[in-house]
């Protein structure tokens, strides 16, 4: 299914409450994918803005704490405005289950983008990545499991960074490459919300395999971007106590950075012998 299908929410008829599906396929290993909940958290945020009339049609940032995994299938979504501005609205959502089981909890800022906007300072150099025509495409079958996101996703990975899918890691941490929607859909500021957290993890590059659930994610939407494939690159900082913290910075076609996640998320790192 299209993202705006798979991110639309639907009034409950309590005020703040909304309804969703949770797509399967937007999943990794049959677990929802952390960026696209936001995003979802996100459409709640903004459908509950456009109901009272306010005039923030863009998320400029949103961060989520991921209580336990979310089921698949209807959820409910409940938000609160905490505060209401000339230049910004803040917005809390709890995304539950369908039997009210909480399974996340949002902060969503919105504000408004503005088109013409130019970088005053810009200290984060873009990757190098080759021509998307010489990088190689992730399929479904991941490493020992299944990635239903890459049949909606299009993700190009530069091959200089690919060793850990041979057994060969870098060890550099890092992963780059290029994401767009498969069915062509353009990027926009709900898109980057899944953009930061769209990429395998960069621990995959350390030689260290298996899930990475998220435990809390921070995306900065910085602008809107411009049509075409978006350049990633996604950086592992710190491993330890079986916890790794990323950087994951997004470049759209016109070379200018449009989104940055900061996430902490759990990895199985094999002890000492």
């Amino acid at each position: 299914m299209r993202f705006d299908d798979v991110t639309a929410v639907t009034p409950a008829g309590t005020s703040g409450r909304y309804t969703a599906q949770v797509d399967p396929q937007w999943s990794i290993a049959g677990k929802p994918n952390g960026g696209y909940l936001l995003a979802l958290c996100a459409r709640a945020a903004q459908a509950e803005l456009s109901a009272e009339g306010e005039h923030h049609p863009h998320v400029v940032a949103a961060s989520a704490t991921y209580l336990s995994p979310t089921a698949f299938g209807p959820a409910r979504l409940d938000v609160e405005e905490l505060r209401r501005g000339r230049g910004t609205s803040v917005l809390r959502v709890r995304l539950s289950d369908d039997d009210g089981t909480p399974r996340l909890e949002a902060h969503v800022t919105c504000g408004r983008l503005r088109d013409d906007a130019e970088p005053h300072h810009d200290n984060v150099t873009a990757p190098d990545v080759p021509p998307i025509e010489q990088c190689v495409r992730l399929p479904v079958d991941g490493p020992g499991f299944q990635v239903p996101i890459m049949g909606v996703l299009a993700e190009h990975l530069d091959p200089a960074c690919l060793g850990w899918a041979t057994g060969a890691p870098s060890g550099a941490g890092e992963l780059r490459g290029y994401l767009a929607f498969d069915d062509g859909r353009e990027p926009d500021a709900l898109a980057l919300l899944l953009a930061v957290d769209a990429f395998p993890p960069a621990t995959f590059d350390l030689g260290l395999g298996g899930w990475v659930p998220t435990l809390h994610l921070s995306a900065w939407v910085r602008a809107l971007p411009a049509p075409g494939p978006l350049v990633v690159r996604q950086a592992a900082r710190l491993v330890e106590a079986s916890m790794v913290d990323e950087t994951c910075d997004v470049w759209d076609s016109r070379g200018r950075l449009v989104a940055t996640g900061h996430q902490l998320a759990g990895v199985r790192v094999p002890r000492p012998a």
